[in-house]
């Protein structure tokens, strides 16, 4: 077995130990219901799995099939449902990304955007630039983004469901590649961790 085949083992290995959804509750602390993650009809991935933290605030999704090749662009779109205790409003938002790139000696490089949307009652207005990352060698890579939400005007009066659009594109050149997904080693995760202010 060569190391990449453990590799792809020991993600097979971990997508199948998370089959459970939910979240834990920790005493005296608010915690975040999710619902199902979904990559929308046309997204170039899908979400192979998803686990939430112990602290309530925190969801990984594991990303499957999400990689550009030699010039390719590809597109993946996820929806994340939450659930916010009632008397609490989401503050921010930090999303990390983890993945790698292979590229040759000639090539321009890979880079990963990254765009978002919320709606809902519980979610305000996100204050995010679109971000674009650039690799211009190969190397494993986490990249992390703060969202601030600004909460609109009579939102504090307790919860609700809310709506997380992440819209993501991998982008290829010539001899590069760019992996998000399960089957590569140092791949596969988008963590999203939620902060909340109480009303």
């Amino acid at each position: 077995m060569n190391f990449k085949q453990f590799g792809v083992l020991l993600s097979l290995s971990t997508i199948l130990g998370l089959n459970v959804i939910g979240t834990k509750v920790l005493a005296d602390e608010p915690s975040i219901t999710f619902g199902d993650a979904i990559a929308a009809r046309g997204s170039a991935c899908k979400v192979a799995d998803q686990l939430a933290g112990e602290d309530g605030r925190t969801l990984s999704l594991i990303l499957d099939n999400f990689s550009a090749f030699s010039g390719a662009r590809k597109r993946c779109i996820l929806r994340v449902q939450t659930f916010i205790p009632s008397g609490f409003i989401i503050q921010n938002v930090q999303a990390l990304y983890q993945g790698n790139t292979d590229i040759n000696r000639g090539s321009r490089g890979t880079s990963l955007s990254r765009t978002y949307s919320f709606s809902g009652g519980a979610f305000g207005q996100a204050v995010a630039r679109p971000q674009t990352t650039n690799f211009a060698a190969t190397k494993a890579f986490a990249e992390q983004d703060e969202i601030t939400v600004l909460a609109a005007t009579g939102l504090c009066s307790g919860g609700g469901q809310g709506l997380l659009g992440i819209n993501l594109v991998a982008q290829s050149s010539p001899g590069s590649s760019i992996y998000l997904d399960t089957a590569d080693l140092n791949a596969g995760d988008v963590i999203l961790r939620f902060d909340l202010k109480r009303c």
